[in-house]
C-alpha cells in the first residue's frame, strides 16, 4: 500500500516538476490549429512567391493545393512549430531556434520523401549545396526554418494568444459552424490535389485511366493543367531526389530532359545562394 502511495506522489512529482519546466503557453484546440494552419498556408506562400521574385527574378506559382492560395507544408509547419514550441516558450532563444531548426528539416525533409515515394513528384531539390541531407533540405533552409520558428514563437504566439482571448472556444456560435465549412473545404481540397497527382504520376508511368474517377481527373487536372499550377514541380516514373537511374529509353529521354532543367535549377539556386551566402565558398 504504502508502495502503491509512494508511486503515485512520485507520478505527481513529476508531472508538476514537467509542468513547471516547460508549461504550456497557449491553449490549444482543433479551432486555434486549423486557423493557425489557413493562414500560415496563404502566409507562407505570399513570402516564398516574394522570396522567389526576389532571389530568382521571376515568379512562379508555388501552390501546394489545386484549389486556393495555399501552400500547405507551411501551414503543417506552423501547426507542428506551435505544438512543439508551446512547450519551450519560456526557454532561451537559442534553444527555440535549434528545436525549430531540426523540426523544419525534418519536415521538409519527410515532405519531399512522401511525395516522390507516393507520387514520384519533386517540388525541390538541394543537391550540391552545402548541408544538403539527401537533396531533400539543407544548412541554409535548416537555419530559415530556425529564425522563423523563433519570430514565430517571439511574435506570432503572443498574437496568437490576443486573439483568443477576444474570440473565446466556440460551441455554438457562428465561428464554429464557419470553421467547420472551412475544414470540410480544405480537406475536400486535400484529398482532391492527392488523388490528381497520383493520377498524374500513374499517367507518367503509362498506366490508363480505369474507372470513372480515373477518366474526371485525366479530364479536370490534365498534365498541362498540373504543371501550369505547380511550377516547382516534376512528376515521372524515371526521376529522383539526387538524379536516380532511368531503367527504359523513353525514361532515359525523359530522365535527360528533367536532368537538364532540375540542372539549371540547381545551378541558379547555387548561383543565388552564392550571392546570399557569400562567405560560404563550398557552394559548387
Amino acid at each position: 500500500m504504502n508502495s502503491l502511495r509512494d508511486y503515485i506522489v512520485d507520478t505527481k512529482l513529476v508531472k508538476s516538476f514537467r509542468a513547471q519546466l516547460a508549461p504550456r503557453y497557449l491553449d490549444l484546440s482543433l479551432f486555434t490549429l486549423f486557423w493557425i494552419f489557413t493562414l500560415a498556408s496563404v502566409l507562407g506562400l505570399v513570402l516564398e512567391d516574394i522570396f522567389h521574385i526576389l532571389v530568382y527574378d521571376g515568379w512562379e506559382s508555388r501552390a501546394g493545393f489545386v484549389w486556393g492560395p495555399f501552400s500547405p507544408i507551411y501551414g503543417v509547419g506552423a501547426v507542428v512549430l506551435t505544438l512543439f514550441l508551446n512547450r519551450f516558450y519560456y526557454t532561451h532563444d537559442l534553444i527555440i531556434f535549434l528545436v525549430a531548426m531540426v523540426l523544419g528539416s525534418c519536415l521538409e525533409f519527410g515532405a519531399s520523401w512522401m511525395m516522390e515515394y507516393f507520387w514520384n513528384a519533386i517540388a525541390w531539390d538541394y543537391t550540391g549545396t552545402f548541408g544538403s541531407i539527401a537533396g531533400r533540405t539543407n544548412f541554409f533552409f535548416g537555419v530559415m526554418w530556425g529564425a522563423l520558428g523563433l519570430f514565430w514563437c517571439r511574435m506570432i504566439l503572443p498574437i496568437v494568444k490576443r486573439v483568443q482571448r477576444r474570440f473565446p472556444r466556440p460551441h455554438n456560435n457562428p465561428y464554429k459552424v464557419i470553421t467547420w465549412i472551412l475544414i470540410v473545404l480544405m480537406s475536400i481540397n486535400a484529398v482532391v490535389t492527392v488523388l490528381a497527382l497520383h493520377r498524374e504520376g500513374q499517367r507518367a508511368e503509362g498506366i490508363p485511366a480505369e474507372s470513372p474517377l480515373d477518366r474526371a481527373l485525366d479530364e479536370v487536372f490534365p498534365d498541362e493543367w498540373l504543371q501550369e499550377r505547380f511550377h516547382n514541380m516534376t512528376v515521372s516514373s524515371d526521376v529522383g531526389v539526387g538524379g536516380s537511374d532511368s531503367s527504359s529509353t523513353d525514361g532515359e529521354t525523359n530522365g535527360e530532359a528533367d536532368g537538364e532543367t532540375n540542372g539549371e535549377s540547381s545551378k541558379n539556386s547555387n548561383d543565388s545562394l552564392k550571392s546570399l551566402l557569400p562567405d560560404l565558398a563550398i557552394l559548387p
